[in-house]
């Protein structure tokens, strides 16, 4: 039997949290908003990251926004995964010995490049943990009897939307531009702008977008007002962090880069601050929230849930007729940080 899904820190991390929240003033966020919990790849602590399951129980745990991949098949389709190969969180290789035709794919190397892949021998593949720190860290949810989806952009789209339809709770989305060049971009902003979700995430805050690349972050800017992060960067002085604000909404940094000169400068040049990839370790994340950060990437949503309540105290629960209205704040993300184009 499944444990049941987390609920406490652990009562020293509690304690501990308990005590930073009695004694310290957190920095705002930009918005004056709490952070957002951004589920990174999903639920990725717990279960197979970009995966449909994964996917799902970020959702169930209260995440803000679902965080996932993109890169284009061989076929031109939008696909959600980490890597520009499979081999390290797919089972392609066990896969491979018994069919020949997706062997055939295989590089030189032993590598298997997703672009190599058409979408339909992609569907073939579960999905499985990476061999990594805080990633499937936690088995208290892993079903080893399970196959683990792979999915479509189009899909992951889908799944947020779907989720809102039957419960009324706004989850939105935050796509990165993995694979290198425009083409992803373009397939990125496409498909929050399908006419089918009904203006859901092209509106009211609930998808962002993001990049470690330049030129594309200069493209979803100039081509979308969905506000766009630029990723791996961390501006400590004003002319720097103006530099930035230039072609993008917000900033992710790594943790390892943030500091209080990189979020102070950072706000001043109305940049949001959304650092990666926050683990298990609840005192990091009281940490950046301390901070002033707008948002954390997260792959344990529930432990960045928790340790943001205990220092900004529970959310207020709407009541229900207004939770189809409201889209839980993320709109005010939107609002404060997009700015007028020419």
């Amino acid at each position: 039997m499944k444990k049941p899904p987390h609920t406490r820190l652990l009562p020293f991390a509690a304690l501990m949290l308990a005590s930073v929240a009695a004694h310290a003033t957190p920095v705002p966020t930009l918005s004056g908003d709490r952070p957002l919990v951004i589920a990174h790849r999903g639920a990725s602590g717990y279960l197979p990251e970009e995966s449909v399951q994964a996917y799902q129980l970020a959702m169930k745990m209260g995440a803000d926004y679902i965080e996932g991949d993109v890169y284009l098949t061989a076929d031109g389709k939008a696909v959600m995964l980490h890597d520009g190969t499979l081999n390290a969180t797919t089972n392609v290789v066990a896969y491979a010995a018994t069919h020949p035709e997706i062997a055939a794919l295989r590089s030189a190397n032993g590598a298997y490049d997703v672009t190599k892949f058409t979408l339909a021998q992609l569907q073939q593949l579960s999905v499985t943990c990476r061999n990594a720190n805080g990633y499937c860290t936690d088995k208290s949810y892993f079903d080893p009897s399970l196959s683990y989806s792979f999915t479509s952009y189009d899909a992951f789209l889908d799944l947020v939307y779907d989720n809102y339809l039957d419960t009324g709770i706004a989850i939105g989305v935050f796509p990165e531009a993995k694979q290198s060049g425009l083409a992803v971009a373009e397939a990125i902003l496409a498909g929050l702008n399908n006419p089918k979700y009904n203006g859901y995430f092209n509106t009211a805050g609930r998808a962002l977008t993001q990049s470690f690349n330049a030129a594309q972050v200069d493209y979803l800017n100039a081509n979308s007002a969905i506000p766009v992060s630029y990723l791996g960067v961390c501006p400590t002085t004003a002319a720097a962090a103006a530099s930035v604000a230039a072609i993008a909404d917000g900033i992710g940094p790594s943790t390892g880069q943030l500091s209080a000169a990189c979020v102070n400068a950072a706000h001043g040049a109305g940049l949001t601050v959304m650092p990666y990839t926050y683990l298990n370790n609840p005192a990091s994340y009281a940490t950046g929230y301390n901070l002033g950060v707008d948002g954390v990437f997260t792959n344990f949503p529930d432990i960045a849930a928790n340790v943001r309540d205990q220092i900004f105290g529970p959310a207020e629960v709407p009541e229900p007729q207004s939770l189809a209205l409201m889209g839980l704040g993320l709109a005010g993300i939107a609002g404060l940080t997009r700015r007028k184009r020419g």
